[in-house]
């Protein structure tokens, strides 16, 4: 009997330390990933800065009066222009649209070039913007999971 509990206590002894040492190798490699996810989320907000820099040289036009056309209803006229969101009063309805997706993509059509490329310009940095966004969003999620891994693994290593 007495062989056998040295044994046991030899176990539990090389256990622990095993799962220490690997706690501690966990606990480094979730460092380096913080890190990593700390570098990416201030990579993407610097992005998301330029951006907004990028949005502010194009500059706000307004679309007030413009006169398009839309395939379904026929001409019409921007009656109403309320930050992002316009109103397009046609011959016998008055529609809503958002700006600058439903000139840059086509839905309501505009005769000036100048116009046109601004449309697309802006819509093309609104939507690299929607996309950064997301991607920063995404990052904390991951570094707010990983804070937790490692928070646990401090735990067990007490």
């Amino acid at each position: 009997m007495g062989l056998d509990l040295e044994e046991e206590e030899k176990e539990v002894k090389t256990t622990t330390k095993t799962r220490t040492k690997r706690t501690k190798e966990l606990l480094e490699e979730n460092a380096k990933r913080m890190e990593e996810l700390k570098t990416e989320h201030a990579n993407m907000e610097r992005e998301i800065e330029d951006l907004d820099k990028e949005a502010a040289a194009l500059g706000n036009k307004d679309a007030l009066n413009l006169k398009i056309t839309h395939e379904k209803f026929g001409k019409g006229t921007i009656v109403k222009q309320d930050g992002k969101y316009i109103e397009v009063e046609f011959s016998d309805v008055v529609k809503k649209f958002v700006l600058p997706g439903a000139i840059a993509d086509g839905y309501l059509k505009i005769d000036d070039e100048n116009l046109l490329d601004y449309f697309k310009k802006r819509n093309d940095v609104h939507n690299r913007s929607l996309k950064a966004h997301l991607a920063l969003r995404s990052n904390e999620f991951a570094m707010e999971r990983l804070q937790d891994d490692i928070d646990k693994l401090n735990e067990k290593a007490r």
